[in-house]
């Protein structure tokens, strides 16, 4: 059974629960996801345009060095939940992180690995806001894009209760 869903961008979810993308775009795996319009840039939201504060990275597919990992804090002062669906945790306003992506025929996933409950925040390329609380295992968060576009992928890592702490971004197309 499929359901179809209006937020912004059509999602198919079938009875398992998982999103998938008709149109290949974001394929987001086992957790909940978002992909709402565009949205940010204003006070108390979170701002793609602002600089990342942990870097920023130009990657191709096929990259070397898989899985690419950054050490990050999570957490911040804006609460995900204003992007709306399933977004969830306290967030910097700046992105942790951002990505330039030339992609390919490989599939792209963000993922965190932490002490602390993180979640994930992503503003893909096209404007689309997904998120994520705990699909990587555990409280881990984990994102994945089957069929990812080139672009900027803007990422936040948040804290679920608002306790940030050292955490581990990582970005792979290992499967």
């Amino acid at each position: 059974m499929r359901i179809i869903l209006a937020l912004g961008a059509l999602a198919i979810v079938g009875l398992s629960g998982c999103v998938e993308d008709p149109y290949g775009y974001g394929g987001y795996g086992p957790g909940p996801a978002y992909g709402g319009g565009t949205y940010g840039g204003g006070y108390g939201a979170p701002d793609p345009s602002a600089r990342a504060n942990y870097g920023e990275e130009y990657l191709s597919a096929g990259f070397d060095d898989d899985p690419r990992t950054i050490s990050v804090t999570s957490g911040g002062e804006i609460d995900a939940s204003s992007l709306g669906g399933e977004c969830v945790g306290m967030i910097s306003r700046a992105p942790d992180f951002q990505l330039t992506y030339d992609a390919g025929s490989l599939p792209l996933t963000f993922g965190v690995s932490s002490y602390q409950d993180a979640t994930l925040v992503i503003n893909a390329p096209d404007g689309s806001w997904y998120c994520d609380d705990d699909s990587g295992g555990g409280t881990d968060p984990e994102v994945s894009f089957y069929r990812p576009q080139s672009g900027v992928y803007d990422v936040w890592v948040g804290a679920f209760d608002g306790d940030g702490g050292d955490a581990e971004l990582f970005i792979t197309e290992l499967q």
